[in-house]
């Protein structure tokens, strides 16, 4: 792909006469008339324009100004609906020749009048003018309504363009070094329908390198969007195990990094390597003489005697991976997504997950049964779903809480289990003692996550910081906070 820059951004004007032409490259003819006459729903007016026309800038027709939420919202709508990529709006003529010779997609009176390629995904998520701009008629080649920033300086609803390409910036995942993206990639693309991913990426000013394509992008940000509070830090810890005798236990950095207290054994970490994505998850095996890392893009990490048997990393994932969790006779192990997709390897067995059904809130954690035949998964408002031998003994789902809920573990026996929430909240189900929490106590960081011990006497909770909170027979052999 050529990604040289030119030498002289074309005048506006010039390039809105291709607004129907292959937007998501080098536009070889004009179809202005074409797109212009897109019929629309006299009882639908589009967000932000009384025309299918499109126009210099956004209209000032909003009723409420776009948030960064708004912007990514609006994107996500298409991907929920994995709107088909076409250069052109709706039952028109797509002059894109890997496409159908006439865009016929999911019908919207919103969408409609939309191009529904990479650059009609960013007009539709800025709330801009049917059916949407160019890539040339973004910044950095016109800057009328958008501009170049520092890509360290990217945030949600800020896009990413070259003159073959633009996405929508989602979020980081790692700030600099992993982000999440929306895109419509096009008709010979693997998925030739709007969808997020999340890459490796590398900055040098304005530009971002994004692993995912090959491809080298300029950050750039619409003028019209409001400014929001800065995100919320990222904290360096996510993730614990504990030793099988009790006495000790790991703390997991998201970098890969291992941190040995008490009786447990450094066996190795990924702490000096580069990773595609962030650590999220932890489990060691049951003499304690090895563990497992999982990161959120689903690659697994096996040191000491933990056997390796496969990984997500290699596949594309609807949802990034938030945990994980391992066989009692670490046979195997499970991974699951955010939209509680379970993935299993090994003589891990599949009961059944969540993905592609309708949540009420992110998974956010999971937990196996003392026999290796269920597991339970746990949503961010509480809600518990169960599945194999995994009993359900209640949930926090349609109840009000301080702070979301982070994690799980279940008792030994499998009689019971306890939640986490990132207040440091406790809620105990079934046989599972309630112990204590820091629930209404001041924290330096979130609890991001909960490990009981081996008789289930206690647990120790871990903070976004590294610190370590002991309740019950839990000991402390130190941290990091």
């Amino acid at each position: 792909m050529n990604h040289s820059l030119r030498s002289q951004a074309p005048s506006l004007a010039g390039l809105v006469l291709l607004a129907g032409s292959f937007a998501c490259g080098s536009a070889p003819s004009s179809d202005s008339a074409a797109t212009s006459a897109v019929p629309l729903n006299p009882g639908t007016p589009l967000p932000g324009s009384s025309s299918g026309a499109s126009s210099g800038s956004a209209s000032s027709a909003s009723a409420d100004a776009l948030t960064r939420a708004d912007a990514v919202s609006r994107a996500e709508q298409w991907v929920s609906a994995q709107l088909a990529y076409c250069q052109s709006a709706n039952g028109q003529r797509d002059y894109d020749p890997s496409c159908s010779s006439v865009c016929n997609r999911t019908s919207n009176a919103a969408w409609d009048p939309y191009r529904s390629d990479c650059s009609g995904l960013v007009s539709w998520s800025w709330d801009l003018p049917a059916p949407g701009r160019v890539t040339g008629t973004f910044a950095p080649f016109v800057t009328d309504i958008s501009s170049a920033i520092a890509a360290s300086d990217l945030q949600p609803g800020d896009a990413v363009n070259s003159v073959d390409h633009i996405m929508l910036f989602k979020e980081w995942v790692t700030p600099g070094q992993v982000a999440t993206f929306i895109e419509e990639p096009g008709c010979s693309a693997s998925t030739p329908y709007a969808h997020e991913f999340t890459s490796g990426v590398t900055l040098s000013g304005s530009s971002i390198y994004v692993a995912w394509n090959g491809m080298t992008f300029t950050a750039i940000r619409y003028g019209g969007i409001t400014s929001a509070p800065p995100p919320p830090p990222v904290y360096p810890y996510g993730a614990m195990a504990p030793d099988a005798t009790g006495n000790g236990y790991w703390i997991a950095g998201r970098d890969g990094g291992i941190f040995t207290y008490g009786d447990a054994g450094f066996h190795g970490s990924m702490g000096a390597a580069h990773l595609n994505a962030p650590v999220v998850g932890m489990a060691a095996t049951p003499d304690g003489q090895g563990y497992w890392l999982v990161g959120s893009d689903g690659g697994i990490f096996a040191f000491g005697n933990a056997p390796f048997y496969g990984s997500a990393g290699a596949i594309h994932l609807n949802q990034p991976i938030v945990g994980m969790a391992a066989m009692p006779d670490a046979s195997g192990y499970w991974l699951v997504a955010s939209d509680g997709g379970v993935f299993s390897y090994g003589q891990a067995a599949f009961h059944g997950s969540m993905g592609g059904k309708t949540l009420n809130a992110p998974v956010v954690g999971m937990a196996a049964t003392p026999d290796g035949g269920g597991y339970w998964l746990v949503a961010s408002d509480g809600g518990i779903f169960s599945f194999g031998t995994a009993p359900f003994h209640g949930s926090m789902g349609g109840k009000q809480l301080n702070a979301p809920v982070v994690g799980m573990a279940a008792t030994p026996d499998g009689g019971g289990y306890w939640l986490v929430a990132s207040d440091g909240g406790i809620f105990s189900f079934g046989t599972a003692p309630f112990h204590g929490s820091m629930g209404g106590k001041q924290l330096n960081a979130p609890i991001m996550g909960l490990a009981p011990t081996p008789d289930g006497g206690g647990y120790w909770m871990v903070a976004g910081d590294g610190g370590i909170f002991t309740f019950g027979d839990a000991m402390f052999a130190g941290s990091r906070g």
